[in-house]
């Protein structure tokens, strides 16, 4: 896929010149999130969906900044200024949408996108014309900046806007309401970051094998049918779906002993908070849980053992933990946090991010069909990653991405919708 570059601008937004990150920013991934959305012809003019973007960054300025520190030494997002702004690249290329459409994970779709790399803006916007008239935006946001959450609100309100409509809806971006320590400070739960492992881990493959991101489909019907019937409680589609896959991905890993096995499950606290954080807040409420179980437990429990073991996780991960994490942060908050993102490879563990309840595909542009024909993200090098993709058509089916070493992804490709 030839992709050539025909021009580079930032865009500014407005807003205060520093924003100190929370304490939830600090532990979220120290890294771009890069995600490609298709549109069919036609499609909204450069002109018209850079306007929108100015329109959006004038209320989400956070996203049009970059992190730095301000006078105070304290990690922030640097907004205004010379160099700072949202990076806007437009470039051509030299070939038919219906080539890349589905969007499948590959080294080759990092072209649609900016460097992630060093990157120094928050937020980077690359508009890939296609031949057809097809569109391709390509855009990395860093994770400190937004949760996936904020992100989806942000897309949404820019789609709002590229059609003409009022930005909608506004940002949040006061927190401090849900982030004041308890009076006297205490943390019961282990912070993130620190959940405990088991002290000998099997060593991954030997030799040098590639990371291959493996795209999967699981239609509503088989959810429906061949994974909820199979149990005595009702579990949500993300509950059994992941549970299906970690035991899959178990067995494909040749996992089946008493080595240990878990999964690190993003949770959002905007609803576990009381009073509920609103869902327009923007920056990050995301802590994690972690569902945990030896492998001859989670092959011999079934699909139910291992929906009941991510559902407890998760429920644990509630108000009580992230007032706890809230009280750590005000006991420890000269030190720096830890987080457990560094890893590329996760091997014999997991990490799941579902895309569910983000609301992606209200990235409305207006033309053709209006809204996204496709999206999801371009390459995952990292080992161990599971993405769930909602489907547009609405019927419950869901898409999946999931990253494992090569002999472990071929296997898994022959065992994926088998049901035992």
């Amino acid at each position: 896929m030839e992709v050539r570059l025909l021009s580079s601008t930032t865009v500014d937004g407005g807003g205060p010149s520093a924003t100190p990150l929370s304490a939830f920013d600090k532990v979220a991934a120290d890294m771009h999130v890069a995600v490609l959305f298709a549109f069919a012809a036609p499609t909204a003019t450069n002109a018209q969906i850079k306007d929108g973007l100015a329109k959006t960054l004038a209320h989400f300025y956070t996203f049009a900044g970059r992190l730095g520190t301000d006078e105070l030494r304290r990690p922030c997002i640097l907004a205004g200024g010379a160099g700072n702004g949202a990076l806007l690249v437009e470039a051509a290329v030299e070939s038919e949408l219906a080539e890349q459409i589905p969007l499948k994970p590959s080294p080759e779709l990092q072209k649609l996108h900016r460097q992630t790399e060093g990157a120094v803006h928050a937020l980077q916007v690359q508009l890939n014309r296609f031949r057809c008239g097809g569109l391709v935006i390509g855009v990395t946001c860093h994770h400190r900046v937004a949760d996936g959450q904020s992100m989806s609100t942000f897309y949404a309100a820019w789609g709002r806007a590229v059609r003409g409509l009022a930005v909608h809806p506004l940002p949040v971006y006061d927190c401090r309401r849900w982030l004041q320590p308890r009076r006297l400070p205490r943390s019961e739960f282990i912070p993130p970051g620190q959940a405990q492992k088991d002290g000998s881990l099997p060593p991954p493959p030997a030799g040098d094998e590639d990371v291959h991101n493996l795209s999967l489909h699981y239609s509503g019907e088989f959810i429906a049918k061949a994974l909820k019937e199979q149990t005595m409680e009702k579990y949500t589609t993300f509950e059994i779906l992941l549970a299906h896959l970690w035991r899959k991905i178990t067995m494909a890993r040749g996992l089946n002993g008493e080595e240990f096995t878990q999964v690190r499950v993003a949770v959002d606290g905007r609803r576990r908070l009381t009073p509920p954080v609103p869902a327009e807040f923007t920056g990050n409420m995301v802590l994690n849980a972690y569902p945990r179980a030896g492998a001859k437990e989670l092959l011999g429990g079934g699909l139910e053992g291992a929906a009941a073991l991510i559902r407890a996780a998760v429920r644990r991960t509630g108000e009580e933990y992230f007032r706890s994490f809230v009280d750590f942060w005000e006991i420890h908050k000269e030190q720096e946090l830890l987080n457990d993102w560094k890893e590329m490879v996760l091997y014999p563990d997991l990490e799941v991010n579902s895309w569910l309840g983000f609301r992606f595909s209200d990235m409305e542009f207006g033309g053709g069909e209006g809204g996204v024909c496709a999206f999801a993200p371009s390459w995952i090098p990292a080992e161990g990653v599971i993405v769930f993709i909602p489907l547009r058509e609405g019927d419950g089916g869901v898409d999946v991405v999931v990253t494992l070493f090569e002999s472990h992804a071929k296997l898994l490709r022959q065992i994926s919708h088998s049901v035992d």
